[in-house]
């Protein structure tokens, strides 16, 4: 009997511990395991990321123009440097040379034409005054009159004929001019292809290719959204898969007022708007004209008090952070400002001390238990 007594508050013991450790396994169960931060002064900065093209920032083509004649000598070879003013390609053009030979003769027949003409007034006059001995000064300025006036229009005729001939000869010394095509920049030759001008491709390549190898660009397209936020002036950030490690920099320098179209998937057409990027870091030339770029444009930059963009939930009437306090999860409506990819501004609703439960569960709602990692 007196050992019954003893097994009894033996059992009871054993039974309250079996229940305390089975209803703190239960609240261990329903307690959220939560990182946390505070409201902080950040620099939140708003971005476009765009693919893009390496190309170099300046570059001049010459291709095989028909309408001057045949290619006569191209001055320069794959390699050499050249200069503004640096001769390239010359034609040869021989109905220039018949044409300007034409306008000389032309020319020449007009001045003897006029110096006719003049040797006939003057001989007209010397005959005037002859006749104003016999018959007066009026009436011999009445005989001549007729004369005179058809010599005078003559001459008129001649004057305007050595005009006409002298342009034609000023245009055709312009197109020789155009014979000779220089270099507009300074730069080194890429290319050099003789037989372009007897090449029957659809895609016609150039005689010569020049180009500066130490000035980059970037170049890609913006969609209507992003050309209205992409202005002149703002920085860039350029990487490069080929150079995973490497970052370059760079800024907008140009937005096209006009876009160029192209054909989306569904039939429509999609306006697109060309942006260029100068590259300001010459260690680009560590890839080659053509590689593929990622930009990513700086469009807005502001200091203000954020949190990271995990931590803000919203629902269909509000935005709102969960904070955790005294081991809960207390629900906050929150007030919002500029967002960005990683970053949201909070305007109103929390404090600097409250701590922020970043990427809060799923599962959790107000009241919950929380622990703070």
């Amino acid at each position: 009997m007196r050992k019954k007594k003893i097994i009894i508050p033996v059992a009871i013991l054993v039974a309250v511990l079996l229940i305390g450790t089975s209803i703190y396994r239960a609240k261990g169960q329903n307690e959220a395991v939560v990182s946390v931060t505070t409201l902080k002064e950040q620099e939140l900065r708003t971005t476009v990321m765009i693919p893009g093209t390496l190309a170099l920032a300046n570059e001049q083509s010459i291709y095989y123009d028909m309408e001057k004649g045949d290619v006569d000598t191209i001055h320069v070879k794959e390699g050499d440097t050249v200069k503004i003013g640096t001769p390239l390609v010359t034609y040869k053009n021989e109905t220039l040379s018949l044409e300007e030979q034409q306008s000389d003769l032309t020319r020449q027949s007009s001045n003897l034409q006029i110096e006719s003409i003049n040797k006939q007034l003057n001989q007209l006059s010397d005959k005037q005054d002859e006749l104003e001995k016999e018959i007066g000064k009026q009436a011999a300025k009445e005989q001549v009159a007729a004369e005179r006036n058809q010599l005078n229009l003559e001459l008129d005729t001649a004057k305007i004929e050595r005009k006409r001939s002298d342009l034609e000869r000023e245009t055709v010394r312009k197109k020789k001019a155009g014979l000779s095509v220089e270099s507009e920049i300074n730069g080194t030759v890429l290319n050099v292809n003789k037989e372009a001008d007897v090449n029957t491709a659809d895609i016609q390549e150039p005689l010569v290719h020049i180009g500066n190898t130490t000035s980059f660009t970037g170049e890609g397209v913006l969609s209507e959204y992003d050309a209205l936020n992409v202005k002149k002036g703002q920085p860039v950030t350029i990487t490069s898969d080929v150079i995973p490690d490497k970052e370059w920099t760079g800024r907008v320098t140009k937005v096209d007022l006009l876009p160029q179209k192209q054909a989306d998937p569904a039939g429509d057409t999609a306006n697109q708007y060309p942006v260029e990027i100068t590259i300001a870091d010459s260690s680009i030339s560590d890839i080659k004209p053509g590689f593929k770029l990622l930009m990513e444009i700086e469009t807005s930059k502001k200091t203000a008090y954020a949190v990271p963009a995990e931590a803000v939930r919203q629902d269909e009437k509000e935005e709102y952070v969960f904070v955790a306090e005294n081991g809960k999860a207390v629900k906050k409506t929150v007030k919002t400002g500029q967002k960005t990819n990683k970053l949201i501004e909070i305007t109103s609703g929390i404090k600097g001390k409250d701590k922020v439960i970043i990427n809060p569960p799923e599962d959790l709602i107000d009241g919950m238990d929380v622990k703070v990692k």
